[in-house]
C-alpha cells in the first residue's frame, strides 16, 4: 500500500458576490483552518457570515474525506 503524502495540499473557494474567498490548508491543519474561518465569521469588518463558515466547512469535510 502506497504512504500518504502528508503535504497534500487543498483549498475550497467562496465566491459571494464580487468577493473570493480562498481557504487553503495541507493535511493535519485542518483544526488550524476552521479556526481561521471561526475568527474570520466573527469579525464585522467584513461579509463572511455563520453560514459562509458552516459552508466552507462541509465542503472541507468532503475533501478530506475523499482524501483520506
Amino acid at each position: 500500500m502506497p504512504e500518504k503524502n502528508n503535504d497534500s495540499s487543498h483549498s475550497v473557494v467562496l465566491m459571494k458576490g464580487d468577493t473570493q474567498w480562498r481557504f487553503a490548508w495541507k493535511d493535519g491543519e485542518e483544526t488550524v483552518a476552521v479556526k481561521a474561518i471561526t475568527d474570520i465569521a466573527k469579525s464585522t469588518e467584513n461579509d463572511f457570515d455563520w453560514f459562509d463558515a458552516a459552508m466552507v466547512c462541509h465542503e472541507m469535510t468532503k475533501i478530506t474525506a475523499k482524501a483520506a
